[in-house]
């Protein structure tokens, strides 16, 4: 969808009226009909983006485990109001008002918290801390590269979100 310049609004961080809605209809195959939302501040580059379903499907939870590289490639189709859950590693990505919706697959999920881990590497105050987080970022490895087995969890009280399989 173009955007045009009258289709411009302020902006909730820098209160420029440089923000951009882009909403874009698209159907996920075994999933129904969703709302792709993406919101930019052309100034501050502010940027919020959602899912949201067109059809109403109750709560979901969806379990995938991941046994060999292929099964990286499924895809996860999160709102903002869906929880991602790795038990083996106790990774926990929680809903809430600055959540973002995304649609990526397995390998994304896990490249996501990738960076988080090495951010929290970077802060990291202890000995203790550091040690954390690089045993995560070698667990994080072996994981993208298909070496060791894992569980995604996506819980989604609303239903808008999904793990759909490659196949």
């Amino acid at each position: 969808m173009e955007t045009k310049e009258s289709d411009r609004y302020l902006c909730p961080l820098c209160g420029r009226k440089m923000l951009t809605v882009a909403e874009t209809p698209y159907e996920i195959p075994k999933f129904g009909k969703i709302l792709l939302i993406n919101i930019t501040c052309q100034h501050c580059r502010f940027h919020k983006s959602d899912v949201l379903a067109l059809e109403y499907r109750g709560p979901t939870k969806c379990q995938f485990k991941v046994k060999s590289p292929k099964d990286l490639y499924a895809k996860v189709v999160r709102s903002s109001t869906g929880r991602i859950y790795i038990p083996e590693i106790g990774v926990e990505i929680f809903p809430g008002p600055a959540a973002q919706g995304f649609i990526t697959n397995i390998e994304g999920v896990l490249a996501r918290v990738k960076e988080i881990v090495e951010q929290l590497l970077r802060d990291s105050e202890t000995e203790e801390e550091r040690q954390a987080a690089l045993k995560a970022l070698d667990w994080l490895e072996k994981a993208m590269s298909g070496i060791i087995q894992f569980t995604l969890i996506l819980e989604d009280p609303y239903g808008v979100s999904a793990i759909i399989p490659e196949e």
